[in-house]
């Protein structure tokens, strides 16, 4: 009896050895297969971006391209090329983002709103010191809402646009430039379309409601983008002001002769003025997507237009009634070419920045933002 006790036991024991070494070799199958299912997929989104930006690089025009695109939580990094200084750009690279600016002074209106200090259809003159007979429309005044989407038929500047003027010219003549100068040009701007609806684009609307921003909060620029942006987004590299001897990581753009061109500090700082880093807009783009704030969300508002192509809180929006909607903008400066995009229901976002401005620069960025976009086929949450 003591005998056939001992066999059992011991066949048991092999049998739960065996059972034991089975369920190691599954769970070892299964990871591996996770990680080789992670590996194949990570691979796929960086040889995409690769070969799309290859594309562009092919053209002698561009030296370097940086960016970096945000899917569900991961962020995929990408730096191509030579900077000015024969280094290869990096993640902390520091770029002018151009006209994206205007999308940091959408937010900074949506913080206003959701304060009630501004409301998007009050008229302009309330928060105006003297009479400005000029801001009207056919059907009342110029809004606040026609600001922020463009459709206040003002122009695109006022300031510093003799077409005489060479870049040092106009640098020069930034740098000189004074809130007063806006205003007073400001009294004798007519505006080109009166009727309240069409799309113009309008650095001048949008340096306008900085300009209101700053006093109902009584708060400098770099106060308010500390205050109600960055602090949310925590970007550490980003920058209204940056002269380029500054910072060792700032690119120096080129113009479409390839010819260096300085940097833009001080001009219509609410519509164009800020430069930024791949991980500082990282950090911009996870905001919109993975913030639940009310204000935050309240930026991505269609405020103009129709489903199809209309305005948010500074952002232009696309296909808004359907499961890949989009936010975008582009930007740019005398040497800087720069794409962002964002599709909310995707958690999926992409910046692209380089550092040459050529004739169809931007849209280059545009077309390579929408091939990655379409190849990836991310679906919806």
């Amino acid at each position: 009896m003591h005998l056939n006790r001992i066999k059992k036991v011991g066949s048991i024991n092999g049998l739960i050895k065996k059972l034991m070494f089975a369920l190691v070799l599954l769970s070892f199958t299964i990871s591996f297969r996770t990680i080789v299912k992670a590996t194949k997929a990570q691979d796929s989104v960086e040889r995409i971006i690769a070969e799309e930006t290859a594309k562009l690089m092919k053209s002698p025009s561009y030296k370097a391209v940086s960016g970096v695109i945000y899917i569900k939580g991961k962020a995929y990094y990408f730096n191509y090329g030579k900077l000015s200084n024969g280094q290869q750009p990096n993640n902390n690279t520091i770029y002018e983002i151009g006209s994206i600016t205007k999308t940091y002074t959408g937010l900074l209106l949506s913080q206003a709103v959701h304060d009630r200090k501004i409301g998007l259809d009050d008229d302009v003159r309330k928060y105006l010191d003297g009479k400005y007979s000029n801001l009207t429309l056919d059907n009342g005044p110029i809004t606040i809402r026609h600001l922020i989407t463009h459709t206040s038929g003002l122009p695109l500047v006022m300031n510093c646009d003799e077409h005489t003027q060479n870049v040092k010219a106009q640098i020069d003549c930034f740098e000189k430039f004074r809130k007063e100068d806006f205003f007073k040009a400001l009294k004798t701007v007519q505006p080109s379309d009166k009727s309240g609806e069409n799309y113009h684009y309008s650095g001048v609307g949008t340096q306008l409601v900085g300009y209101i921003l700053e006093q109902a909060y009584r708060m400098s620029h770099k106060e308010l983008l500390q205050k109600y942006v960055f602090s949310r987004s925590t970007e550490k590299q980003t920058y209204l002001t940056l002269k380029q001897y500054e910072n060792p990581n700032v690119s120096m753009g080129r113009n479409s002769e390839g010819k260096p061109v300085p940097l833009i500090n001080g001009f219509y700082d609410y519509s164009g003025s800020m430069k930024a880093s791949a991980t500082s807009m990282l950090n911009y783009i996870k905001m919109y997507l993975e913030s639940n704030n009310v204000v935050v969300k309240q930026t991505m508002s269609q405020l103009a237009g129709d489903m199809l192509h209309g305005r948010a809180y500074a952002w232009n929006t696309y296909a808004y009634n359907t499961p890949k909607k989009m936010l975008y903008h582009n930007g740019s400066s005398f040497g800087h070419s720069s794409w962002i995009a964002l599709y909310p229901n995707q958690k999926v976002g992409i910046f692209i920045v380089t550092n040459v401005v050529t004739a169809d620069s931007q849209q280059k960025l545009n077309e390579i933002s929408n091939r990655i976009i379409d190849r990836l086929n991310i679906e919806t949450d």
